[in-house]
């Protein structure tokens, strides 16, 4: 049964949340722990070590098609790095279903953040004409604090029960002004160095289940690859109407089922 639904499950991720700014980490556990029985360490870890490729793709992607702010992108990793690295350093001491509570509760947060900062966007001059290459730059103390911030939470969520930390990233480059699509890639950039330093830290957590590794990065892989081609061939104003309500949405969705775990 596996051969078939992980491969499946694997490109409908990499199709569509990859494309959407996210690595699918939580998506992944949440398959292994409720259809395969697999324990959270396990998942944890086989999570982290499929991320690894697909968002390393995706973001080759998303740089030939001029979606990564570099700037903003290094800034949030270097939070993002630190706060895996405390997470993994606390993983031990949080019970799950606390977790579970709180993380609920910081991605009910972000989303609603994301909400308002979407709707005073739209009281803004639309981005929808500019070009590819004009990215959000923003290089005062305050946003570059931000970024850090935003990054240290998305590591540190990774860090704690191996998720790829999408939401917090999503909200910081939403927060700070960029574009549907510049958040896109630019989280997926991230997502990078958030799925390393979590592999790492986790690996000596549990056992990683190299089988369902090879099964779901089959899949992803090509769905990763599609992703962004396929929104490069949709129209951008289209985009800028489209997107930010379902990062919004995935966001609210992920905190609710958490927070109700």
């Amino acid at each position: 049964m596996e051969f078939i639904t992980l491969p499946l499950a694997g490109f409908l991720i990499g199709l569509l949340i990859i494309s959407l700014g996210g690595g699918g980490g939580g998506i992944y556990v949440g398959i292994l722990t409720a259809f395969f029985n697999v324990s959270p360490a396990v998942a944890a870890a086989t999570s982290l070590a499929t991320i690894i490729p697909t968002t390393i793709i995706g973001t080759l992607s998303h740089w030939k098609a001029g979606n990564v702010n570099p700037y903003l992108g290094r800034i949030m990793l270097l939070g993002a790095v630190i706060g895996a690295l405390v997470g993994s350093s606390c993983s031990d001491l949080l019970p799950i279903s606390l977790y579970n509570k709180l993380t609920g509760l910081l991605l009910l947060a972000l989303g609603v953040q994301m909400l308002l900062s979407e709707r005073n966007s739209r009281r803004k001059p639309s981005h929808a004409n500019q070009p590819n290459n004009s990215l959000t730059a923003p290089h005062d103390k305050r946003s570059i604090a931000k970024a850090i911030a935003y990054g240290f939470l998305g590591g540190m969520m990774s860090g704690i029960v191996g998720i790829s930390g999408t939401a917090p990233i999503v909200a910081g480059l939403a927060v700070l002004g960029c574009r549907p699509l510049e958040i896109v890639g630019t989280s997926v950039f991230v997502l990078v160095g958030i799925s390393i330093t979590g592999f790492l830290v986790h690996l000596g957590l549990g056992n990683i289940h190299w089988t369902f590794v090879g099964l779901l990065v089959s899949g992803t892989m090509i769905g990763a690859f599609l992703g962004p081609v396929l929104l490069k061939r949709i129209k951008r104003a289209v985009l800028e109407r489209v997107l930010p309500p379902i990062l919004i949405i995935l966001t609210l969705a992920m905190g609710a089922i958490d927070f109700l775990k």
